[in-house]
Protein backbone atom coordinates (compact mmCIF):
# COMPACT_ATOMS: atom_id res chain seq x y z
CA UNK A 1 0.00 0.00 0.00
CA UNK A 2 1.55 3.34 -0.92
CA UNK A 3 2.08 5.97 1.48
CA UNK A 4 0.06 9.28 1.47
CA UNK A 5 2.29 11.87 -0.06
CA UNK A 6 2.51 15.02 1.86
CA UNK A 7 1.82 18.29 0.73
CA UNK A 8 3.74 21.79 1.83
CA UNK A 9 2.79 24.94 0.64
CA UNK A 10 5.65 27.64 0.83
CA UNK A 11 4.66 31.95 1.20
CA UNK A 12 7.63 34.63 0.61
CA UNK A 13 7.40 38.13 1.78
CA UNK A 14 10.27 40.21 1.09
CA UNK A 15 13.10 40.74 -1.05
CA UNK A 16 14.22 38.46 -4.05
CA UNK A 17 17.04 37.02 -1.51
CA UNK A 18 14.05 35.35 0.67
CA UNK A 19 12.34 34.70 -2.93
CA UNK A 20 15.69 32.26 -3.21
CA UNK A 21 15.90 30.98 -0.32
CA UNK A 22 12.53 30.13 -0.22
CA UNK A 23 13.08 27.97 -3.72
CA UNK A 24 16.14 26.45 -1.90
CA UNK A 25 13.18 25.31 0.41
CA UNK A 26 11.42 24.29 -2.01
CA UNK A 27 13.65 21.91 -4.06
CA UNK A 28 14.94 20.16 -0.41
CA UNK A 29 10.96 19.49 0.18
CA UNK A 30 10.47 18.14 -3.32
CA UNK A 31 13.84 16.04 -3.89
CA UNK A 32 12.79 14.11 -1.05
CA UNK A 33 9.16 13.01 -2.14
CA UNK A 34 6.93 16.10 -0.81
CA UNK A 35 4.08 18.12 -3.13
CA UNK A 36 4.67 21.28 -3.48
CA UNK A 37 1.35 23.22 -3.68
CA UNK A 38 0.27 26.77 -3.72
CA UNK A 39 0.17 28.91 -0.58
CA UNK A 40 -4.11 29.34 -0.72
CA UNK A 41 -4.13 25.40 -0.91
CA UNK A 42 -4.57 22.57 1.17
CA UNK A 43 -1.15 21.60 2.51
CA UNK A 44 -0.12 19.11 5.96
CA UNK A 45 2.62 22.01 5.65
CA UNK A 46 2.77 26.15 5.52
CA UNK A 47 6.23 27.16 5.34
CA UNK A 48 6.76 31.25 5.64
CA UNK A 49 8.82 33.03 5.03
CA UNK A 50 9.14 36.46 6.68
CA UNK A 51 10.21 39.67 6.42
CA UNK A 52 11.39 42.37 8.50
CA UNK A 53 12.14 45.58 6.55
CA UNK A 54 9.22 47.71 7.34
CA UNK A 55 6.74 47.42 9.33
CA UNK A 56 3.78 46.81 6.59
CA UNK A 57 5.82 43.37 5.63
CA UNK A 58 5.68 42.03 9.67
CA UNK A 59 2.19 42.87 9.55
CA UNK A 60 1.70 40.74 6.19
CA UNK A 61 4.04 38.16 7.49
CA UNK A 62 1.80 37.65 10.76
CA UNK A 63 -1.54 37.66 8.30
CA UNK A 64 0.05 34.71 6.40
CA UNK A 65 0.60 32.87 9.76
CA UNK A 66 -2.88 33.00 10.72
CA UNK A 67 -4.34 32.09 6.93
CA UNK A 68 -2.10 29.14 6.86
CA UNK A 69 -3.84 28.04 10.38
CA UNK A 70 -7.66 29.04 9.07
CA UNK A 71 -7.12 26.64 5.70
CA UNK A 72 -5.56 23.55 7.80
CA UNK A 73 -5.80 24.07 11.73
CA UNK A 74 -4.25 20.66 11.77
CA UNK A 75 -1.41 21.51 9.64
CA UNK A 76 2.36 21.88 10.87
CA UNK A 77 2.78 25.89 10.52
CA UNK A 78 6.76 26.54 9.79
CA UNK A 79 7.87 29.92 10.00
CA UNK A 80 11.24 31.43 9.71
CA UNK A 81 13.09 34.73 8.39
CA UNK A 82 14.15 38.54 9.27
CA UNK A 83 10.69 38.85 11.51
CA UNK A 84 11.67 35.87 13.83
CA UNK A 85 15.09 37.73 14.75
CA UNK A 86 13.11 41.24 14.94
CA UNK A 87 10.22 39.91 16.69
CA UNK A 88 10.42 36.44 18.28
CA UNK A 89 8.31 37.29 21.61
CA UNK A 90 5.26 38.27 19.31
CA UNK A 91 5.92 35.42 16.36
CA UNK A 92 6.01 32.82 19.36
CA UNK A 93 2.80 33.87 20.76
CA UNK A 94 0.99 32.57 17.99
CA UNK A 95 0.00 29.25 19.15
CA UNK A 96 -0.72 27.15 15.37
CA UNK A 97 2.92 27.61 15.09
CA UNK A 98 4.52 24.19 15.21
CA UNK A 99 8.30 25.48 14.11
CA UNK A 100 10.04 29.08 14.65
CA UNK A 101 13.60 28.93 12.77
CA UNK A 102 16.04 32.09 12.79
CA UNK A 103 17.85 32.99 10.03
CA UNK A 104 21.06 30.48 10.57
CA UNK A 105 18.93 27.62 10.56
CA UNK A 106 16.89 28.72 7.74
CA UNK A 107 18.44 26.29 5.24
CA UNK A 108 18.30 23.13 7.73
CA UNK A 109 14.36 23.04 7.97
CA UNK A 110 13.82 19.97 6.32
CA UNK A 111 16.86 18.26 8.24
CA UNK A 112 15.20 19.33 11.45
CA UNK A 113 11.76 19.49 11.00
CA UNK A 114 11.40 15.64 12.83
CA UNK A 115 12.90 16.88 15.68
CA UNK A 116 9.83 19.13 16.38
CA UNK A 117 8.41 18.03 19.70
CA UNK A 118 4.73 16.98 20.26
CA UNK A 119 3.35 19.83 22.14
CA UNK A 120 0.24 21.96 21.29
CA UNK A 121 1.07 24.54 23.36
CA UNK A 122 4.57 26.13 22.47
CA UNK A 123 6.78 25.51 19.44
CA UNK A 124 9.90 24.57 18.94
CA UNK A 125 12.49 27.57 18.57
CA UNK A 126 15.51 27.18 16.00
CA UNK A 127 17.21 30.99 16.93
CA UNK A 128 21.16 31.13 17.41
CA UNK A 129 23.18 35.18 17.84
CA UNK A 130 23.12 35.85 14.13
CA UNK A 131 25.96 38.21 15.23
CA UNK A 132 28.18 35.11 15.19
CA UNK A 133 28.02 33.92 12.11
CA UNK A 134 31.21 35.15 9.66
CA UNK A 135 31.06 32.68 6.53
CA UNK A 136 28.33 32.33 4.35
CA UNK A 137 26.64 29.74 4.73
CA UNK A 138 26.18 26.75 1.69
CA UNK A 139 22.34 25.88 1.46
CA UNK A 140 22.17 21.96 1.20
CA UNK A 141 19.80 22.46 -1.95
CA UNK A 142 20.14 25.51 -5.12
CA UNK A 143 17.05 27.43 -5.68
CA UNK A 144 14.51 26.23 -8.06
CA UNK A 145 11.86 28.29 -9.39
CA UNK A 146 8.79 28.69 -12.57
CA UNK A 147 10.97 31.80 -13.20
CA UNK A 148 12.50 33.00 -16.25
CA UNK A 149 15.57 33.65 -15.71
CA UNK A 150 17.45 32.01 -12.63
CA UNK A 151 18.33 33.97 -9.54
CA UNK A 152 21.55 32.91 -7.46
CA UNK A 153 22.01 33.95 -4.08
CA UNK A 154 26.36 35.40 -3.87
CA UNK A 155 26.53 37.72 -0.88
CA UNK A 156 24.54 37.65 2.31
CA UNK A 157 24.89 40.21 5.45
CA UNK A 158 25.45 43.76 5.32
CA UNK A 159 28.08 46.25 7.40
CA UNK A 160 26.56 49.39 6.41
CA UNK A 161 24.43 50.30 9.32
CA UNK A 162 22.25 52.73 7.59
CA UNK A 163 19.75 54.79 10.34
CA UNK A 164 16.98 53.51 9.39
CA UNK A 165 17.33 49.84 8.52
CA UNK A 166 17.79 46.29 11.00
CA UNK A 167 18.55 44.09 8.10
CA UNK A 168 22.31 43.99 9.36
CA UNK A 169 21.21 43.06 12.96
CA UNK A 170 19.00 40.38 11.57
CA UNK A 171 21.04 38.49 8.71
CA UNK A 172 24.27 39.50 10.22
CA UNK A 173 27.70 40.71 8.92
CA UNK A 174 28.61 40.92 5.19
CA UNK A 175 30.02 37.17 3.90
CA UNK A 176 30.70 35.96 0.33
CA UNK A 177 29.88 32.73 -1.34
CA UNK A 178 32.68 31.24 -2.71
CA UNK A 179 33.25 31.53 -6.52
CA UNK A 180 33.44 27.55 -7.13
CA UNK A 181 30.03 27.32 -5.47
CA UNK A 182 28.11 30.26 -7.36
CA UNK A 183 29.94 28.43 -10.99
CA UNK A 184 28.23 25.27 -9.99
CA UNK A 185 25.11 26.53 -9.49
CA UNK A 186 24.73 28.62 -12.32
CA UNK A 187 25.95 25.92 -14.70
CA UNK A 188 23.19 23.47 -13.28
CA UNK A 189 20.34 26.45 -14.15
CA UNK A 190 22.23 27.08 -17.78
CA UNK A 191 22.11 23.04 -17.81
CA UNK A 192 18.09 23.49 -17.39
CA UNK A 193 17.75 26.13 -20.37
CA UNK A 194 18.20 29.58 -18.34
CA UNK A 195 19.60 31.93 -20.09
CA UNK A 196 19.91 34.56 -17.81
CA UNK A 197 20.76 34.77 -14.08
CA UNK A 198 20.56 37.31 -12.13
CA UNK A 199 22.92 37.63 -9.30
CA UNK A 200 21.61 38.71 -5.14
CA UNK A 201 22.74 39.76 -2.08
CA UNK A 202 21.78 41.84 0.90
CA UNK A 203 25.14 43.79 0.24
CA UNK A 204 26.05 42.65 -3.32
CA UNK A 205 28.55 45.33 -4.39
CA UNK A 206 30.68 44.34 -1.09
CA UNK A 207 31.15 40.67 -2.39
CA UNK A 208 34.56 39.07 -1.97
CA UNK A 209 35.78 41.82 0.39
CA UNK A 210 35.75 39.17 2.95
CA UNK A 211 36.96 36.15 1.05
CA UNK A 212 40.60 35.09 1.88
CA UNK A 213 41.31 35.93 -2.10
CA UNK A 214 42.16 39.31 -2.36
CA UNK A 215 41.86 38.68 -6.00
CA UNK A 216 38.31 38.25 -6.06
CA UNK A 217 35.93 40.75 -6.57
CA UNK A 218 32.36 41.11 -8.36
CA UNK A 219 34.09 42.29 -11.88
CA UNK A 220 36.44 38.92 -11.48
CA UNK A 221 33.00 36.82 -10.72
CA UNK A 222 30.90 38.06 -13.48
CA UNK A 223 33.93 37.53 -15.60
CA UNK A 224 34.04 33.88 -14.66
CA UNK A 225 30.41 33.20 -15.45
CA UNK A 226 30.37 35.28 -18.81
CA UNK A 227 32.68 31.74 -20.07
CA UNK A 228 29.37 29.76 -19.47
CA UNK A 229 28.47 29.84 -23.41
CA UNK A 230 24.74 28.79 -22.63
CA UNK A 231 24.37 31.80 -20.20
CA UNK A 232 23.29 34.72 -22.63
CA UNK A 233 22.48 37.65 -19.73
CA UNK A 234 23.82 38.63 -16.60
CA UNK A 235 22.12 40.65 -14.52
CA UNK A 236 22.85 42.34 -10.79
CA UNK A 237 20.59 43.17 -8.44
CA UNK A 238 21.19 46.30 -5.82
CA UNK A 239 24.30 47.97 -5.50
CA UNK A 240 24.91 50.51 -2.79
CA UNK A 241 27.00 53.81 -4.36
CA UNK A 242 30.12 53.15 -2.50
CA UNK A 243 30.77 50.07 -4.73
CA UNK A 244 29.93 51.21 -8.18
CA UNK A 245 33.49 52.34 -8.67
CA UNK A 246 35.73 52.24 -11.99
CA UNK A 247 36.27 48.51 -12.01
CA UNK A 248 32.50 47.45 -11.99
CA UNK A 249 31.71 50.55 -14.35
CA UNK A 250 34.27 48.96 -17.08
CA UNK A 251 32.50 45.69 -16.67
CA UNK A 252 29.56 47.35 -18.35
CA UNK A 253 31.81 48.56 -21.20
CA UNK A 254 33.83 45.75 -22.13
CA UNK A 255 31.75 42.40 -20.74
CA UNK A 256 28.99 41.78 -23.39
CA UNK A 257 26.82 39.34 -21.62
CA UNK A 258 26.43 42.06 -18.22
CA UNK A 259 22.83 43.68 -18.65
CA UNK A 260 22.68 47.13 -19.09
CA UNK A 261 20.96 47.97 -15.80
CA UNK A 262 21.92 48.98 -12.27
CA UNK A 263 19.76 49.42 -9.21
CA UNK A 264 21.54 52.13 -7.16
CA UNK A 265 19.42 53.29 -4.06
CA UNK A 266 19.84 56.94 -3.45
CA UNK A 267 17.01 57.09 -0.56
CA UNK A 268 17.48 61.30 -0.66
CA UNK A 269 18.77 63.84 -2.54
CA UNK A 270 19.97 66.04 0.16
CA UNK A 271 22.98 65.87 2.11
CA UNK A 272 21.38 66.43 5.66
CA UNK A 273 19.23 63.86 5.80
CA UNK A 274 21.88 61.72 3.70
CA UNK A 275 24.04 62.00 6.63
CA UNK A 276 21.25 61.62 9.26
CA UNK A 277 20.45 57.86 7.56
CA UNK A 278 24.13 57.04 7.58
CA UNK A 279 24.60 56.97 4.00
CA UNK A 280 27.99 57.33 2.79
CA UNK A 281 27.85 59.43 0.60
CA UNK A 282 27.02 62.73 -1.13
CA UNK A 283 24.35 63.95 -3.44
CA UNK A 284 27.08 65.52 -5.62
CA UNK A 285 28.90 62.09 -5.40
CA UNK A 286 26.01 59.95 -6.61
CA UNK A 287 25.45 62.30 -9.46
CA UNK A 288 28.89 62.50 -10.66
CA UNK A 289 29.10 58.70 -10.82
CA UNK A 290 25.91 58.44 -12.47
CA UNK A 291 26.77 60.71 -15.13
CA UNK A 292 30.52 58.65 -15.59
CA UNK A 293 28.24 55.61 -15.92
CA UNK A 294 25.72 57.10 -18.70
CA UNK A 295 28.80 58.81 -20.44
CA UNK A 296 30.32 55.47 -21.10
CA UNK A 297 26.95 53.25 -21.39
CA UNK A 298 24.54 55.35 -22.81
CA UNK A 299 21.20 52.75 -23.61
CA UNK A 300 22.00 52.29 -19.50
CA UNK A 301 18.96 52.00 -16.95
CA UNK A 302 19.68 53.42 -13.43
CA UNK A 303 17.08 52.84 -11.32
CA UNK A 304 16.73 53.77 -7.47
CA UNK A 305 14.74 53.53 -4.44
CA UNK A 306 13.67 56.59 -2.56
CA UNK A 307 12.56 56.67 1.60
CA UNK A 308 10.05 59.76 1.72
CA UNK A 309 9.40 61.50 5.40
CA UNK A 310 12.34 60.06 6.70
CA UNK A 311 12.58 61.99 10.50
CA UNK A 312 13.76 65.61 9.38
CA UNK A 313 13.20 65.29 6.07
CA UNK A 314 11.49 68.94 5.31
CA UNK A 315 9.65 70.58 2.43
CA UNK A 316 12.74 71.65 1.28
CA UNK A 317 14.77 68.37 1.37
CA UNK A 318 12.20 66.82 -0.43
CA UNK A 319 12.12 69.25 -2.92
CA UNK A 320 15.82 68.59 -3.08
CA UNK A 321 15.16 64.93 -3.80
CA UNK A 322 12.45 65.58 -6.57
CA UNK A 323 15.34 67.73 -8.55
CA UNK A 324 17.90 65.57 -8.40
CA UNK A 325 15.89 62.63 -9.26
CA UNK A 326 14.81 64.66 -12.46
CA UNK A 327 17.90 65.68 -13.10
CA UNK A 328 19.35 62.38 -12.89
CA UNK A 329 16.43 61.21 -15.09
CA UNK A 330 16.34 57.54 -13.73
CA UNK A 331 14.49 55.27 -15.50
CA UNK A 332 12.38 54.06 -12.37
CA UNK A 333 12.42 55.17 -8.81
CA UNK A 334 10.50 52.77 -6.01
CA UNK A 335 9.37 55.28 -3.10
CA UNK A 336 8.60 53.81 0.20
CA UNK A 337 7.27 55.57 2.94
CA UNK A 338 9.66 55.81 5.99
CA UNK A 339 9.11 52.96 8.30
CA UNK A 340 10.58 53.35 11.72
CA UNK A 341 11.75 49.59 13.27
CA UNK A 342 12.57 49.27 16.91
CA UNK A 343 16.74 49.23 17.35
CA UNK A 344 17.49 51.25 15.00
CA UNK A 345 19.71 55.20 15.23
CA UNK A 346 16.46 56.73 13.17
CA UNK A 347 14.23 55.42 16.03
CA UNK A 348 15.68 58.18 18.63
CA UNK A 349 15.97 60.77 15.84
CA UNK A 350 13.14 64.02 16.42
CA UNK A 351 11.59 65.76 13.79
CA UNK A 352 9.12 62.84 12.76
CA UNK A 353 6.99 63.56 9.83
CA UNK A 354 3.36 62.07 10.02
CA UNK A 355 2.61 59.59 8.08
CA UNK A 356 0.25 60.91 5.95
CA UNK A 357 3.04 63.36 5.01
CA UNK A 358 5.45 60.40 4.02
CA UNK A 359 2.76 58.27 1.88
CA UNK A 360 1.66 61.94 0.41
CA UNK A 361 5.85 62.82 -0.99
CA UNK A 362 5.68 58.58 -1.68
CA UNK A 363 3.02 59.49 -4.58
CA UNK A 364 4.65 61.99 -5.86
CA UNK A 365 7.67 59.99 -6.22
CA UNK A 366 5.27 57.56 -7.65
CA UNK A 367 4.35 60.23 -10.18
CA UNK A 368 7.79 61.48 -11.53
CA UNK A 369 8.48 57.85 -11.69
CA UNK A 370 5.90 56.93 -13.97
CA UNK A 371 7.29 60.14 -16.22
CA UNK A 372 10.62 59.96 -15.91
CA UNK A 373 9.75 56.12 -17.59
CA UNK A 374 8.26 57.46 -20.40
CA UNK A 375 10.75 59.36 -20.89
CA UNK A 376 13.44 56.46 -20.95
CA UNK A 377 11.44 54.40 -23.12
CA UNK A 378 11.17 57.09 -25.67
CA UNK A 379 14.59 57.44 -25.75
CA UNK A 380 15.09 54.11 -26.71
CA UNK A 381 12.85 53.91 -30.08
CA UNK A 382 14.36 52.23 -32.66
CA UNK A 383 17.13 50.81 -30.53
CA UNK A 384 17.70 46.42 -31.30
CA UNK A 385 18.15 44.31 -28.76
CA UNK A 386 17.47 41.18 -27.44
CA UNK A 387 14.27 40.32 -25.54
CA UNK A 388 13.87 37.33 -22.64
CA UNK A 389 10.52 36.20 -23.64
CA UNK A 390 8.17 36.10 -20.31
CA UNK A 391 4.41 35.50 -21.40
CA UNK A 392 2.82 34.63 -23.98
CA UNK A 393 -0.80 35.61 -24.99
CA UNK A 394 -3.68 36.69 -27.50
CA UNK A 395 -6.02 39.49 -27.91
CA UNK A 396 -7.97 39.64 -31.07
CA UNK A 397 -7.09 36.66 -32.27
CA UNK A 398 -3.34 37.63 -32.91
CA UNK A 399 -0.30 36.40 -30.89
CA UNK A 400 2.02 38.27 -29.05
CA UNK A 401 4.62 38.03 -26.48
CA UNK A 402 6.33 40.20 -23.85
CA UNK A 403 9.53 40.51 -21.96
CA UNK A 404 12.59 42.16 -20.86
CA UNK A 405 15.21 44.11 -22.47
CA UNK A 406 18.67 43.94 -21.08
CA UNK A 407 18.64 47.62 -20.00
CA UNK A 408 15.04 46.44 -18.06
CA UNK A 409 12.36 47.84 -20.73
CA UNK A 410 9.11 45.84 -20.70
CA UNK A 411 8.52 44.96 -24.52
CA UNK A 412 5.38 43.62 -26.22
CA UNK A 413 5.92 41.71 -29.93
CA UNK A 414 3.32 41.26 -31.71
CA UNK A 415 2.36 38.33 -34.53
CA UNK A 416 4.82 35.70 -32.90
CA UNK A 417 4.94 33.27 -30.20
CA UNK A 418 8.34 32.77 -29.04
CA UNK A 419 8.52 30.19 -26.36
CA UNK A 420 8.83 31.40 -23.06
CA UNK A 421 12.39 31.87 -21.43
CA UNK A 422 14.20 32.07 -24.83
CA UNK A 423 15.31 35.52 -26.48
CA UNK A 424 13.91 37.45 -29.58
CA UNK A 425 15.60 40.67 -31.63
CA UNK A 426 13.66 43.04 -31.42
CA UNK A 427 13.71 46.86 -32.61
CA UNK A 428 11.43 49.17 -30.04
CA UNK A 429 9.12 50.91 -32.48
CA UNK A 430 6.84 53.13 -30.14
CA UNK A 431 6.12 53.81 -26.73
CA UNK A 432 2.84 53.57 -24.61
CA UNK A 433 3.39 54.34 -20.76
CA UNK A 434 5.17 51.35 -18.96
CA UNK A 435 5.98 49.47 -21.85
CA UNK A 436 7.42 49.67 -25.25
CA UNK A 437 6.14 47.84 -28.82
CA UNK A 438 8.74 46.05 -30.68
CA UNK A 439 8.89 44.79 -34.14
CA UNK A 440 11.10 41.49 -34.59
CA UNK A 441 14.58 42.04 -36.48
Amino acid sequence: MNSVVKKVALKTIGCKVNQYETGTLRQSFSSNGYQIVEFGEYADFYIINTCAVTAEAERKSKQMIRKAARINPAATIIVTGCAVESNLDDIREFKDISFIAGNSFKENIYLIINQIPSTEKFPAIFTSPIEQIRQYKESTCYSTSNRIRGIVKIQDGCNQFCSYCIIPYLRGRARSRPVKQILSEINTLADKGYQEVVLLGINLGSYGNDLDDSQVSLFDLIRKIENITAIKRIRLSSIELPYVNKELINAFVYLPKLCHHLHIPLQSGDNRVLKLMNRKYTTEQYYKTVMDIKEQVPDIAITTDVITGFPGEDVNAFENTLDLAGKIGFARIHAFPYSERKFNLASFLPAENEEIISKNRSREIIKLSKELHKKFIFKNRGREGHVLIEYQGQKENTNFVCGLTDNYIKVYINNTSTPKGQMIKVKIVDGKEGYAIGEPV
